[in-house]
């Protein structure tokens, strides 16, 4: 159950051991060694303070507050506006102030406070003369802009319109030149990028016209524009992604939406928005939405929607084609969520992960043709599996995960890949027009029910199962009831034509029953089977119905019979009773679907199966692995080019102990004693012990310097920033001798212990070496902002059983856990219980990492900063109840979570919400988890990476609490009800508009409006949440060519996938980029000192580095160059493909050859004179 955010004793137990947690923080960082005295990750309630901690503007939280119960966020945005002009809120010395505080809070309060860009995606604000004695606002966005999402990018432009004309500053106005770059940029960026909405140049044209605010923004990209180059108000000629963002993703995109908030300002008119939203734009929208998978057509049959390609682009060698667009024989579309489904997941029967050749396992991304663009696996077992043909002969479905994995390498066709579970909400979120629904029996209960069974009573019998009765029971409700066959024995007369029909008609007549007939193992042991003659094409019938059977050299056994020849209109005894196939069923679909056929035939009714086939292919695997530095290192501490490769402190510190006193000549911050005034890099003075501070007047004159308008200490004498950064020498040595002497560990306690080769902090301060020498011994590593970190792809799950967490149902109650889902009391491994919102589930991989930086946390408290252990793990066990953070690596809020179990899934379990807080969905992406006493003693903002998007990624601030009513919209088009209603399947076969529909579901964000407690139903279950391979195959295969043998290899198997059409996009979309790329590196590039890694432009005559001495190679070498042509040579002759394909890859290795081979001095053989 989801409530409100309250002093529950669930909340209350979170609160008190982080409580706990920041009290031990404080004091530790109270010694004064660390970069600050205080912990510098300040908590945040709700997004009010989030805002304010993350824009550090007093006052800002408490006005936030007072606008929303009367606001939605765009207003309260726009509302601020006014208290910033009229200085209410913050204190801004010049306009232009005002409007960046205005405009970074607008974007922040749409980002809730989590994401990074009202900080790093946007640069400056300034006010520029126009030139006619007025002035006008330029804003300068940044690349991470991005994070912040088309409204809040749209919004912010206005917010900025709005401040100025509170403040009587003028409008901008476009010169004909700034408009064509404009036009010219957008167009340069989208090649080079890709962006979510491709504006025409006429829309591009039209925004830059008439846009009050000037749109700047630093160069993102190499490419430069040709043409409105040197223009005297634009300060580069490359491309300006943040800008072009804001225009393309944010006016245009999000114009309708924009001109709601425009017409409740009386200051500000944006008339030119109509023309944005009408028909008549001259836009090429429509075509591009004709494009997009969602339009419906019937062409004389059933509603469809049209099949989309869309994901197939950019096919990556070595990750399959799951299935072709809408292709029979790929997934079958089933509506439903699952208790981990939902939230961009796609839902798939663990024996299909197995039979897709372990391509498939949990967590792993897929790019779907609908409704969203990508999804990440997870296992449901309670929808149907795979139908598959076998070596032997035998055509069967297979339902269980360790039967698919015994029989798959004897599986010849994958005929049929089993049910796709779809959560109804993707659509929602998508907007998506509802696809056909399958004929599931969660459907089929409420048609029985309507006609009149009584399925309370039917339940209740032991003895009968709803979802898989007997033949012979099925057969006798549709009689009974006059309700249409059960889903199990409905076969998949829609992907059969009418003279296919009326051919296995004439082979049922001719057919024969027989008792006992011998049959494969893989059948269970049955009475009569039917018999029939092996014709032509009669086989390929009965697999395209999904009829499971037996062919044999001359025969087909169907053991399971009944079902089959009562559709045909036969009886038990094989006569013929049905009526003739009609002239309009003939023609239903041009006689491509039999569906109205074989109702003819029927004395029942027979529904579409399986109307929807959803495309899929492989996107990235799935991840459970340390986050680290590339290379990793122990701690965040210069030696320039000392320690080798490896960057080995040891191997520098020996390097340098002859002239220990001279050190390492390295750029770091300057820090003065108060007390004795000595300067060094140490945060503690090395000769007084006491607490060093940095030094902020300028190193060269002395002056104390002024803050500018952009928030930096300048020195106006000699025109520099101040910064307090100076090469010192290092004494690489005698700190590495005091830290082991610190924390009592000889240089044998590790391996070895790595540093940086410069650190990238404005203040440059060195992290002590004393942390990394214990990271070291517990084989942990930094990230940039000192903390220890794991990265789990995210999945959702809103119910569990403590067994599949390795806990038990005393363990949960001790955690809080009192009742299950179906409100019995909590008491033994296998009952179901709802998640609450901050608890987490970890991989295996994670808990022993997490168990390293436990042990790491520990020994740091006793030996650095002398003071009691904190976790005291034995066990992993021990981990349970203990905090973390989680966080997105494009936000900067890290959220508290608490552990209560773990999988041997490569994954990380959690409530939906926690990841909406993160600013996530579950479609593929990996997020990362921090230990929560390592993150509150190790990070500093100090360390962070003086560069754009520095802060990304960085807590900042912490969520300690999930506030349901503050998280993305998306977490509350979660469904959590038990059963859908009829209503709704039939209105998917009509493929009506999901809002059509929205009245008759019960969604997670119904409850958090109306403020009651959610309850987390799901209408499927599923055995283990990790059921299925362990790992992608892509994970486990070795080289790409392994990878992609396999890939294409699956796809022959793969009745709905076309081998050939694979095998050209993969040449096309991966080899032939990377072969043409590969040689025109060669061409361009640069030599490298293998000694001192110096590298040039051009190979140096002598050979030789000029600095050290040392060898020069080259960095590209014709191995790289190569790589990829054999094996595409190979794959183009084995799959049949196009003359133009194998063309190209021959021009290309003939161009290969002439660079590196010397035509007039080559060494030939006698082939070449026969």
């Amino acid at each position: 159950m989801v409530e409100h955010v309250s002093s529950d004793p669930y909340h209350t137990t979170i609160d008190n051991r982080l409580a706990a947690a920041m009290r031990v923080a404080e004091q530790a960082r109270a010694q004064g060694r660390d970069p600050s005295t205080a912990v510098e990750i300040p908590i945040a309630t709700d997004m009010a303070e989030r805002v304010e901690n993350l824009l550090a503007i007093d006052g800002l939280a408490t006005r936030i507050r007072s606008l929303e119960g009367s606001h939605s966020r765009e207003e309260a945005a726009l509302a601020l506006v006014t208290d910033f002009v009229d200085g209410t809120v913050g204190d801004f010395d010049t306009p232009a102030a005002v409007i960046e505080g205005a405009v970074r809070t607008a974007v922040a309060l749409l980002t809730e406070g989590v994401v990074a860009a009202p900080i790093e995606g946007i640069d400056r604000v300034e006010v520029v003369p126009s030139g006619d004695g007025t002035e006008f606002v330029n804003i300068y966005y940044a690349g991470p802009i991005r994070s912040a999402g088309g409204t809040a990018q749209a919004l912010s432009v206005l917010v900025a319109d709005y401040a100025r004309t509170l403040l009587d500053i003028g409008p901008y106005r476009a010169t004909t030149g700034e408009v064509e770059r404009y036009v010219e940029e957008v167009g340069l960026y989208d090649r080079e990028k890709g962006l979510q909405y491709s504006p025409s140049d006429t829309e591009t044209r039209h925004i830059a016209q008439h846009l009050p605010i000037m749109l700047d923004g630093e160069p993102t990209e190499d490419a430069e524009v040709s043409g409105y180059r040197d223009l005297p108000r634009i300060d580069t000629n490359a491309a300006r992604g943040g800008m072009c963002l804001v225009l393309a993703e944010g006016i245009a995109l999000k114009a309708r939406k924009i001109q709601r908030y425009t017409a409740q300002l009386s200051e500000v008119s944006w008339p030119w928005l109509d023309a944005l939203t009408a028909e008549t734009t001259g836009t090429d929208s429509a075509a591009v939405a004709a494009s997009e998978p969602g339009a419906t057509t019937t062409a004389g049959g059933p509603p469809r929607v049209d099949p989309s390609s869309k994901y197939l682009r950019d096919l990556i060698a070595g990750r399959p084609v799951i299935g072709h667009p809408s292709t029979p024989g790929g997934l079958r579309l089933r509506y439903g969520r699952s208790r981990n489904h939902g939230f961009a997941t796609a839902g798939i029967h663990p024996a299909t992960m197995h039979l897709t050749d372990d391509f498939l396992a949990t967590g792993t991304q897929v790019k779907t043709e609908r409704p969203g663009k990508a999804a990440g696996v997870v296992p449901v077992d309670t929808i149907e599996g795979p139908t598959v043909r076998l070596a032997d002969g035998s055509v069967i479905r297979i339902d269980d995960a360790a039967t698919a994995a015994e029989l798959r390498t004897g599986v010849d066709r994958v005929i049929d890949l089993g049910e796709y579970l779809v959560n109804i909400g993707e659509f929602i979120e998508n907007n998506q027009p509802l696809a056909p629904a399958g004929w599931a029996t969660e459907w089929w209960v409420q048609v029985f029910a309507d006609a009149g069974a009584s399925i309370q009573a039917l339940t209740d019998d032991p003895h009968i199962s709803l979802s898989a009765p007997t033949p012979a029971r099925a057969l006798d409700w549709a009689d009974t009831y006059d309700a249409p066959l059960h889903p199990a024995y409905t076969y998949l007369w829609h992907d059969i034509t009418v003279a296919e029909l009326e051919l296995l008609v004439e082979v049922v007549t001719d057919g024969q029953l027989t008792d006992r007939p011998p049959l494969p193992p893989v059948f269970d042991t049955v009475g009569t089977a039917l018999q029939l003659p092996r014709g032509e094409g009669v086989a390929g019938i009965l697999e395209r119905l999904l009829v499971e059977h037996h062919q044999g050299p001359e025969q087909i056994t169907i053991p399971i019979w009944r079902p089959l020849v009562r559709s045909l209109g036969f009886d038990t005894t094989l006569e013929h009773t049905g009526s003739s196939i009609s002239a309009s069923a003939r023609a239903y679909a041009d006689g491509a679907n039999a569906i109205q056929a074989v109702n003819e035939l029927a004395s029942f009714a027979i529904v579409e199966r399986a109307p929807t086939r959803v495309g899929v292919r492989m996107g990235r695997p799935e991840k459970s692995e340390r986050r680290q530095l590339d290379p990793a290192v122990h701690v965040l501490y210069p030696l320039d080019d000392r320690g080798g490769n490896q960057r080995d402190i040891v191997e520098a510190a020996a390097a340098t102990e002859a002239s220990i006193e001279a050190g390492v000549e390295i750029p770091v911050g300057t820090r003065a004693c108060p007390n004795c005034s000595t300067h060094t890099y140490h945060l503690q003075c090395p000769d007084c012990g006491d607490r060093t501070a940095p030094v902020t007047a300028c190193l060269s004159c002395g002056h104390p310097g002024r803050v500018d308008t952009g928030g930096q200490r300048v020195c106006p004498s000699c025109e520099r920033r101040i910064d307090g950064v100076a090469p010192q020498a290092v004494t690489v040595g005698q700190d590495l001798r005091d830290a082991l002497a610190t924390v009592t560990e000889r240089p044998t306690s590790f391996e070895i212990l790595k540093g940086v080769r410069g650190l990238s902090s404005a203040a440059k301060t060195p992290e002590p070496l004393e942390k990394g020498i214990l990271r070291a011994k517990h084989g942990v590593s930094v990230f940039k902002d000192g903390t220890v970190r794991y990265d789990m792809t995210d999945l959702p799950v809103t119910a569990v059983r403590p067994s599949e967490l390795d806990m038990t149902a005393a363990g949960f109650q001790s955690l809080g856990y009192g009742h299950a889902i179906d409100g019995e009391p909590l008491q033994f491994d296998d009952q179901l219980v709802e998640l609450r919102t901050q608890d987490i589930i970890l991989s295996d991989g994670a808990a022993e990492y997490l168990m390293q930086t436990a042990a790491f946390v520990d020994d740091l408290l006793v030996r650095f900063y002398d003071m009691d252990p904190f976790y005291e793990v034995d066990a992993r066990s021990d981990l349970i109840g203990e905090l973390v953070f989680g966080m997105a690596p494009h936000t900067s809020a890290a959220v508290v979570g608490r552990i209560v179990g773990f999988t041997p899934a490569a994954v990380g379990y959690a409530h939906p919400f926690f990841h909406a807080a993160k600013r996530r969905n579950c479609d593929g992406d990996e997020d990362c988890v921090m230990l929560l006493m390592d993150g509150l003693l190790n990070f500093s903002r100090s360390y962070l990476p003086d560069r754009r998007g520095g802060s990304m990624d960085a807590p900042l601030v912490m969520s300690s609490r999930i506030d349901p009513t503050e998280i993305d919209d998306e977490a509350h088009n979660i469904d959590v009800m038990q059963q859908y209603p009829r209503s709704l399947y039939e209105a998917t076969r009509r493929c009506a508009s999901p809002e059509t529909v929205i009245d008759v579901l019960a969604l997670a964000g119904d409850a958090i409006e109306a403020d009651t407690a959610v309850r987390f139903m799901h209408t499927h279950d599923t055995a283990n949440i990790a059921a299925g391979p362990a790992l992608s195959a892509y994970k486990t295969l070795g080289s790409m060519m392994d990878k992609t043998d396999a890939q294409l290899e699956l796809a022959r198997k793969l009745r709905a996938v076309d081998a050939t059409d694979v095998a050209e996009r993969v040449i096309e979309g991966h080899f032939l980029p990377d072969l043409i790329g590969n040689l025109r590196a060669f061409a361009s590039q640069e030599s490298r000192c293998i000694d001192c890694e110096r590298k040039y432009r051009r190979m140096p005559l002598s050979g030789s580095c000029r600095e050290c001495g040392g060898r020069v190679t080259l960095t590209v070498h014709q191995g790289s160059v190569r790589k990829y042509l054999e094996p595409a040579m190979h794959v183009a002759e084995a799959y049949g493909c196009r003359p133009y394909t194998t063309q190209r890859l021959e021009v290309l290795a003939a161009t290969i050859d002439s660079v590196f081979e010397n035509d007039h001095n080559r060494q030939s053989g006698i082939a070449d004179f026969m």
